[in-house]
């Protein structure tokens, strides 16, 4: 594979105290230049830093005996800015992609520093100063020293603050692809949880549970050992046909599910899971009495004297829909159907919201108010 060209990137001040301050300083950045020996140099200055520039040239004349001319100067005169610098800091790093880019920040104002580390920071770049013994802030020749100054830590804090925001707003696949930039933290159990949650969000439960390692998030996420265990229950009944308690899960999850996708706007898709949600809850009373609403047992109608009341398809099966489920219910003289009776407008309300939906028979997207 060929070698990268690398590219360095310095700020250049002034050097104020005269002519030996701004020798000092031109002493200084050719060392950074010699050190890191890169195969262009770009300099960010004002009109006076070409001074510095000027002696640098001549240091390296008298020191290599040939002329420094891999350089290019960019001359940004607003001092204070550092939506300046910065933009200049990018657009430079940006054009230079295919290059190695180091960056050093010995010299220069503080908005020119600063907007050189905050560029290594978000592009990712070594950052370098030239340190050393100091007489009056100015580094003494013969003691210079390149220091490297690691910000990824700084922003990996950032990009996790993030993360965790994405997280919490559900947004897992743009979190998963903030995370290819983090470094320090471990990628791949933020990847099952990031993961675990995508499924469980998209009532994918055995998928979610496949992802769910209870004992790496306890260890990655302490402060959360509760909620995890409360999750990871929760998936254990969702996944096991034979239990009791999986309608009621599963009930729990679509709620929660129509509330998060409320909480993101996305409104025809809570009234989806609402719906259900209300249909669920009328299937779960109707076990109570042995009935089975997607093939009930006529011979369980006759017993209740409700039999004449739902007639069997052309396949002879007879299937209940949410609105048969609760007028059933109140034929049975059980509370849920009465509330239904006392409510019906309510429930019809939400019946057509639901069906007005263009996630059900619909043209029309639905409003917060039909939620």
């Amino acid at each position: 594979m060929a070698r990268r060209e690398t590219a360095l990137l310095m700020t250049v001040g002034t050097g104020i105290g005269g002519q030996v301050a701004t020798e000092d300083l031109a002493h200084a950045i050719l060392f950074s230049i010699d050190t890191t020996n890169p195969d262009k140099v770009i300099f960010f200055g004002l009109e006076l830093s070409k001074i510095t520039i000027e002696s640098v040239k001549e240091q390296y004349l008298d020191k290599f005996g040939d002329e420094f001319d891999y350089y290019e100067f960019i001359q940004l005169e607003e001092i204070d800015s550092f939506k300046t610098y910065f933009e200049a800091f990018k657009s430079k790093i940006l054009e230079l992609n295919d290059c190695k880019v180091i960056i050093d920040y010995t010299s220069g104002t503080k908005t020119m520093t600063m907007s050189a580390a905050f560029a290594s920071m978000l592009f990712r770049k070594n950052l370098y100063f030239v340190g050393g013994e100091r007489e009056d802030g100015v580094v003494l020749r013969g003691t210079e020293k390149i220091i490297s100054q690691n910000l990824y830590h700084i922003y990996d804090d950032l990009m996790i603050s993030k993360i965790k925001e994405l997280f919490n707003t559900n947004r897992f696949d743009a979190g998963k692809e903030l995370l290819k930039d983090v470094i320090k933290a471990d990628q791949n159990v933020y990847l099952k949880l990031f993961d675990a949650y995508y499924y469980f969000d998209n009532v994918d439960y055995k998928k979610a549970d496949e992802y769910f390692i209870t004992k790496e998030f306890n260890a990655e996420w302490p402060e959360l050992k509760k909620q995890f265990g409360f999750n990871a229950k929760a998936l254990y009944h969702l996944n096991k046909e034979d239990s009791a308690m999986r309608p009621f899960y599963i009930l729990g999850s679509l709620l929660n599910n129509a509330r998060r996708r409320a909480e993101e706007t996305k409104y025809d898709d809570a009234i989806a899971r609402l719906y259900r949600a209300l249909e669920l809850i009328a299937q779960i009373r109707l076990k109570e009495y042995g009935i089975d609403t997607s093939n009930v047992d006529s011979a369980t109608l006759k017993k209740y004297g409700v039999d004449s009341d739902f007639k069997p398809d052309f396949n002879e099966i007879i299937k209940l829909g949410l609105v048969q489920d609760y007028e059933l219910l109140n034929s049975l003289g059980d509370e849920l159907g009465e509330f239904y009776i006392k409510n019906k407008d309510d429930f019809l309300a939400v019946i057509s919201s639901r069906n007005n939906s263009i996630l059900a028979h619909g043209l029309s997207s639905q409003t917060e108010k039909a939620v």
